[in-house]
């Protein structure tokens, strides 16, 4: 009596289904998996900062500091008068999505008014105050950060300063050999910036804030 080859030729389509399942989870599901895994792993971090310093005045220095650490959002600002005397203030890390604490939000805005563009600037206008803007992020395994400085933002936004342009035209007689151009070179995302480190926060942080400056000797 001969046997049924239908079971025995089921089972053999499902061996090499089984087999080819398996290999396709193994050259699509598993990768996917690690690869996830691995940007689990890896570290969110923003890091922002403004140092402020001062050679005249009550103040010698201020120090806003922002932070995103795998999502929870930390800020601190430090003020230290010239008499010697220090304050501190911050908040506690939170997984907030308040738009006055959260640091992914602010840092979309710092982006948005240029961090990653402006530069180093000579001083200029009110030289007794220097601005340092650093900015860091790490995310998806690549990092990058910049530091830049300047004085006085509200001589960038205003006045700016003159870039000059010089051609010499051989062919031209000698009065008009030399013919100069300038431009003025206004820019008030410095200013902005400046504008969103010192509003950035919930209320009571930044009326600390301003109660600090107050206790040194700075005039509301």
């Amino acid at each position: 009596m001969r046997r049924n080859p239908i079971p025995v030729l089921i089972l053999a389509l499902s061996l090499v289904a089984a087999a080819v399942a398996y290999l396709l989870f193994n050259r699509t599901i598993v990768p996917r998996y690690v690869g996830a895994r691995g940007v689990l792993a890896r570290p969110s971090i923003i890091r922002l900062s403004l140092a402020i310093k001062h050679t005249a005045g009550p103040l010698a220095e201020e120090d806003y500091a922002m932070n995103d650490i795998e999502g929870a959002s930390s800020s601190s600002y430090r003020v230290a008068g010239r008499n010697g005397t220090t304050i501190s203030i911050s908040e506690r890390p939170d997984k907030t999505l308040d738009p006055d604490r959260n640091i992914a939000f602010f840092f979309g805005r710092v982006v948005q008014d240029g961090i990653w563009e402006l530069t180093n600037k000579p001083p200029r206008g009110d030289v007794s105050t220097t601005y340092t803007v650093h900015v860091f992020q790490a995310v998806d395994g690549q990092q990058g950060s910049r530091t830049f400085t300047f004085t006085d933002p509200h001589y960038w936004a205003t006045v700016g300063g003159h870039q000059f342009h010089i051609k010499l035209d051989k062919n031209k007689p000698v009065p008009d050999l030399l013919q100069m151009t300038s431009t003025v070179l206004v820019e008030p995302r410095y200013q902005q910036l400046v504008d969103d480190f010192r509003s950035f926060g919930p209320a009571a942080f930044r009326e600390r804030s301003a109660r600090a400056r107050e206790r040194l000797g700075v005039k509301s």
